[in-house]
């Protein structure tokens, strides 16, 4: 096993983990630890990927289908249908790049908000409505998807079960498209295929350590380390894009 390798699988065990952990992050653990190293066509296909796999994991449970929120995962899934469909349609006239300083940006500075009087607007239930459409919007040119929708969840709710397993409920719809659209647009190669047979096993392993790890959380600290984790994942990534 090469250098590079071990630094690649070490990269989706750590992505694993924080998915597991927080029900998103996988794609945003992988893109700061991995643009440097591999091919970033490549990269969005493998995270697509892996996010269906582990959000699939945690459906299979009937513990944690019963504390997904219905009446939220189905707004969020009109809303981001809504929003995919308008994403897919002006993808050609928008600066990627930009768009995904903006976005990051947008989600610093919200959820540094979150943590004051102002979560309450983040809960509000139209906020759903708001984070899924802009989540769809953004998931074709930028693949930023989960933050915005973390949001509203963390905000909304108390229940750390109910936030998380809502979260991958609609990652795996919305991550299930993005799988399907690349596979029939993107031209894959074969290292593609290859990667992804090498990175299933360690993303999966560290999904379940994640879970583990998920568990030792207090409703509490579970929101506080979500909001956490979106201020230093924003602020990292949109210093590297600026740098």
């Amino acid at each position: 096993m090469t250098s590079e390798l071990i630094i690649i699988v070490v990269a989706f065990l750590i992505a694993g983990w924080v998915q597991g952990i927080f029900g998103f992050g996988f794609a945003i653990a992988t893109t700061l630890l991995l643009v440097n190293t591999v091919d970033f066509t490549t990269l969005v296909f493998l995270n697509l990927c892996m996010s269906v796999v582990t959000s699939l994991i945690a459906m299979l449970s009937g513990k944690n289908l019963k504390t997904i929120n219905k009446n939220t995962l189905l707004k969020l899934i009109i809303s981001s249908s809504a929003g995919l469909i308008l994403g897919m349609a002006i993808i050609t006239y928008v600066d990627a790049a930009i768009l995904k300083k903006i976005t990051l940006v947008v989600i610093l500075l919200a959820s540094i908000a979150s943590l004051t009087k102002s979560q309450a607007l983040f809960a509000h239930p139209y906020m759903g409505w708001i984070g899924g459409f802009f989540s769809g919007v953004l998931t074709p040119s930028t693949g930023i998807n989960g933050p915005l929708v973390a949001l509203h969840l963390n905000a909304a709710f108390t229940d750390k079960q109910e936030i998380r397993n809502t979260m991958l409920a609609y990652l795996f719809f919305i991550m299930t498209f993005g799988v399907i659209s690349m596979s029939i647009k993107a031209n894959l190669s074969s290292e593609t295929t290859n990667m992804l047979v090498k990175v299933i096993l360690p993303s999966i392993l560290g999904y379940v350590i994640g879970m583990f790890s998920f568990r030792l959380l207090s409703d509490v600290i579970f929101k506080r380390t979500v909001n956490a984790f979106l201020i230093c994942s924003s602020f990292a990534s949109l210093v590297y894009l600026i740098i």
